[in-house]
Formats: C-alpha cells, sequence, structure tokens
C-alpha cells in the first residue's frame, strides 16, 4: 500500500478569511452596536443588563469562530479536494474497488485540513444555539429546576418553554429548527461527535439477524460537506435576524 504524507495546516498563513465572505450568509454585526437583550429597568436589572452583555460576548466570540472555521475551510476546499467521484470498480490497475481515483498526494493534505476544521465548524457552530439558550432564559427569567436532571439550559428546551411566554418568537425560531438547513446540520455535527465521521470511508461492512455484506463502504463528498456547512450559517443568520426582529 502506497504512503501517503499529510501536510497539517499547510500555507494557513496564506488565508485570508474575506476571500469567502461571498458563500458565507452570516453578517455578524459590529460589537459595538448594542445590547440585542438590553432592558430597561432598575439596580436589579442594570446587573442582569452587565450579565448578559457578558454572554452576547460569548455569542459573538463564537459567531467570530465559526466565520473564521469557515474561511480556514474553505481555503483547503479550492486548493483541491476531488473526491466527487470517491471510488471506482474496477480500479485502474484491475483491482476490485479504487478509493480517491482522482487524488494526487497534495489531496490528501487539502482533504485532511478540510476535514479539521470542518469537524470544529460543525461542533462551534451548535455552541451558538446553546449561548443564544442562555441569553433566551435570562432575558425571559425562565427558572431551571435544579432537582430535575431533564431541566436545564439548551436550546430545544428554551423554545418550548417559551411558548407561553413569546409565542411569535418560539414559532418563529421553531420554524428555523425543523427547517432542511437545521437538520442537516444536527445530523452532520452528530455524526462528527457520536457516529462515524461523515468525511472517512465507512468498513462497508453490515451486521444484522439476517447475517453479514460486505461492501464499498459510505463516505460524503467535500462538496456535500461544504453545503452543509453553508446551510447552518443560512439556519445561524436566520436566527439572529429572527432575535433582532422580536427583541429590538
Amino acid at each position: 500500500m502506497k504512503t501517503f504524507y499529510i501536510t497539517p495546516f499547510e500555507d494557513i498563513s496564506k488565508v485570508k478569511i474575506n476571500d469567502y465572505a461571498n458563500e458565507n450568509p452570516l453578517q455578524i454585526p459590529d460589537k459595538s452596536v448594542g445590547l440585542l437583550f438590553y432592558k430597561e429597568g432598575n439596580i436589579f436589572q442594570k446587573m442582569r443588563n452587565r450579565d448578559m452583555n457578558h454572554w452576547e460576548s460569548v455569542l459573538h466570540n463564537r459567531l467570530l469562530s465559526i466565520q473564521s472555521n469557515f474561511g480556514y475551510a474553505m481555503f483547503y476546499y479550492y486548493r483541491g479536494i476531488p473526491d466527487d467521484e470517491w471510488y471506482i470498480s474496477p480500479g485502474d490497475k484491475g483491482q476490485s474497488v479504487q478509493f480517491f481515483p482522482h487524488f494526487e498526494e497534495k489531496h490528501y493534505s487539502n482533504q485532511y485540513n478540510f476535514s479539521f476544521f470542518a469537524d470544529t465548524f460543525f461542533l462551534k457552530a451548535f455552541t451558538v444555539f446553546e449561548t443564544i439558550a442562555h441569553l433566551l432564559y435570562k432575558h425571559y427569567e425562565i427558572e431551571v429546576d435544579e432537582s430535575n436532571f431533564l431541566d436545564k439550559v439548551s436550546f430545544n428546551n428554551a423554545l418550548h418553554r417559551m411558548k407561553n411566554i413569546d409565542k411569535s418568537l418560539s414559532d418563529n425560531l421553531f420554524k428555523i429548527k425543523k427547517s432542511s438547513d437545521f437538520k442537516k446540520g444536527v445530523k452532520m455535527r452528530n455524526d462528527i461527535a457520536h457516529n462515524h465521521p461523515p468525511y472517512l470511508i465507512s468498513s462497508g461492512i453490515t451486521l444484522d439477524e439476517k447475517g453479514a455484506s460486505y461492501g464499498v463502504g459510505d463516505y460524503t463528498s467535500s462538496t456535500e460537506i461544504k453545503e452543509t456547512m453553508i446551510g447552518l450559517l443560512r439556519s445561524i443568520q436566520k436566527t439572529m435576524d429572527v432575535l433582532e426582529k422580536h427583541l429590538s
């Protein structure tokens, strides 16, 4: 078997995040614009506002992080990852299956580096939704039952708890959560975190009560991963738009 040598973070100093802005639907507001979750009130509310300001800073930093990881991933994507056709059968030397038939050695480094930043992108992206959940809990002063381990701060719980507080906001956020863009992002994030990574070829082995079978495996092309990233960015932008419409 031929050995390929990977160069981690090859030429990363050449990345210019703004080069990929046209593909990125997420527009991050200037932090100096003001507090989205700000409310007038007494001294206690002023303290809440200070806490909210901290959490909005956390949100802002996480948005910047996913924007950066998207840019880094795109840098390696456009260096070339010819994996739309990721196997051929028979192979060009007569083997039963040939994986990545269009790859040269440089493409393996591009694929590795793209996958590294795609990994981080998906894991970071959902911290954005959980940070929004913390902000919603604080803004609407939603209490958490510490004795109930199921009652915890999460984006999903926030949407359900808000049905009786701000139904319009809850409904609009649920529309995003039920969208194809969001669902595809959730699936890919779960596969990365809990299941088989989509950017690696699976074993191809299937075992069930009827027996076993062996195939070429499953694999998700870099283009499909890229499109799922863009779809998730659309979901985040729509979420921010909904929050601005309801809270401003």
